[in-house]
């Protein structure tokens, strides 16, 4: 009897261990599973996501989500993400509803910037600097309807993107809020997916570059856009992206429309060749196995705070092939006053008299103009063998003629400095008249885990002054204010 007490003990004392054991198994399989499935858009809720269909020629089961890399804000495609699981499909299951979610995205850029720059740069200090810190929502809250918010932490806090998508159709979708302005090329990537550090230069970057100071990449209106076409990135087949906007034009966080008129945007791409895989990133670092060609062109009408009538176009081409990504653009615009007839009249600009003046004290026209070429290339395994890291080289060339003041016998290129009413620049960095300059930019991108929303950027930027400014103290030519940038780019 004793024996078999003593075996009953020995028993209940196996079980409690191996209970234990399955208890510590089934917790620590928990736990891979919540590391497994946490992806990097941290979703944080989720609800009826897409089951695999029980059809025997169906793809594996995925569910469909906004890129994971940042927000193109224009970007209508979704991104196909691997399930987390694959159970067995139920022939019997009934519909569970609208798929709704909503992911938590952020990133920050801090870095050092190193500026070799004399007395007469906009301006000289070797720094740190956190570019930017942004966090944001994103969420889908039935399948025709989404939102975003992305609020910018540096230096203070301020409003990015806030908008809605309606999106009954996807050759008819429709954007309220502030978000990206359609027009440039430049402006269709969010920051998170920008090849190098900055821009072009024809573009505002304060406080050292305010020109094309107009040209605010955000703004408060109303969008529709959509695609015809295949949306299907393996597809060889043409496809065509048109934006169609009206914005406040004040710039972003401007809810006052001070003259009464609108910023009217209108931009088409056709994809000649279909559309790329991470077509949101400025960079082929998906490595397309075939040739993808793109050429944009965009149409852009504001009254501005100066009280003149902007009018301009842009034209662009991208390309991408097996890592080599290219790209191309032009912007031009005629600025002053809005004439009594015409487009000017029709669309609202009477009060866009125009403020700057020229030598005579008469509302002046001005042409501005921006055009940048740049080529980067994603080394291939054999020239960078670290498996799952990239290494990109970038190089750019950038020029901008802010404002010239033009002889009336030639409206569309503009004058220089022999033109009757030219006005020479007084300063680097001023807002309404500076000088023409151009850049060359060499950088490197560094990718550790192959992914463009992780990388350490170095770019050094050869700025040239090819104008001559004239201020009470005399004559400035070649301004030296060029820069070695570091920064790192981590995001969810």
């Amino acid at each position: 009897m004793a024996h078999s007490l003593i075996r009953r003990v020995l028993l209940a004392r196996e079980r409690i261990v191996m209970g234990g054991r399955v208890r510590l198994v089934v917790l620590a399989g928990a736990m891979v599973l919540h590391v497994t499935t946490a992806r990097a858009d941290m979703r944080v809720f989720e609800r009826n996501a897409p089951e695999e269909s029980p059809a025997p020629s169906a793809p594996p089961t995925a569910e469909t989500t906004p890129p994971v890399t940042g927000d193109a804000s224009t970007s209508t495609d979704p991104v196909v993400v691997p399930a987390l699981s694959t159970p067995e499909p139920s022939r019997s299951a009934e519909p569970r509803g609208e798929h709704s979610y909503l992911d938590i995205t952020g990133f920050v850029q801090p870095g050092l910037l190193l500026r070799f720059a004399d007395a007469n740069a906009a301006a000289q200090d070797s720094t740190f600097i956190l570019q930017r810190a942004r966090i944001g929502l994103r969420a889908q809250i039935t399948h025709w309807l989404r939102m975003r918010v992305e609020l910018e932490m540096s230096p203070t806090p301020n409003l990015q993107d806030a908008y809605v998508d309606i999106a009954p159709h996807r050759s008819a979708q429709f954007r309220v809020g502030q978000f990206l302005v359609p027009f440039l090329e430049v402006f269709q990537f969010n920051e998170l997916n920008l090849a190098f550090i900055d821009r072009p230069n024809y573009t505002p970057l304060t406080p050292d570059r305010p020109y094309i100071r107009y040209l605010s990449p955000r703004d408060i209106g109303a969008m529709m856009y959509g695609r015809v076409g295949s949306a299907d990135p393996e597809s060889r087949s043409p496809a065509f992206d048109y934006y169609a906007g009206a914005f406040l034009g004040r710039g972003a966080n401007q809810n006052q429309n001070t003259d009464r008129a609108f910023l009217y945007t209108i931009r088409g791409q056709l994809h000649l060749l279909g559309r790329p895989i991470g077509a949101d990133a400025e960079s082929d670092i998906a490595r397309n196995l075939h040739p993808r060609v793109a050429v944009g062109t965009g149409l852009y009408s504001n009254c501005d705070d100066r009280t003149n009538w902007n009018r301009g176009f842009t034209a662009d081409l991208e390309s991408r092939y097996r890592g080599l990504y290219a790209s191309a653009a032009v912007t031009w615009f005629r600025n002053g006053p809005a004439t009594g007839h015409g487009p000017g009249e029709f669309l609202g600009y009477s009060r866009c008299v125009g403020s700057y003046l020229n030598a005579m004290g008469v509302p002046s026209d001005f042409v501005s103009r921006g055009a940048h070429v740049q080529l980067q290339y994603v080394l291939p395994h054999r020239l960078f063998p670290v498996d799952g890291q990239n290494l990109e080289v970038l190089l750019r060339y950038d020029v901008v003629d802010p404002v010239s003041p033009f002889d009336r016998s030639h409206p569309f290129l503009g004058g220089g400095g022999t033109t009757p009413g030219y006005i020479a620049p007084q300063r680097i960095n001023d807002s309404d008249n500076a000088p023409t300059q151009w850049r060359l930019t060499f950088g490197l991108n560094y990718f550790p885990t192959g992914r463009q929303s992780l990388r350490v950027s170095l770019n050094y930027q050869l700025n040239r002054e090819s104008e001559l400014i004239v201020n009470s103290t005399g004559v400035l030519t070649g301004v030296k204010n060029d820069q070695l940038w570091l920064q790192l780019t981590a995001g969810l």
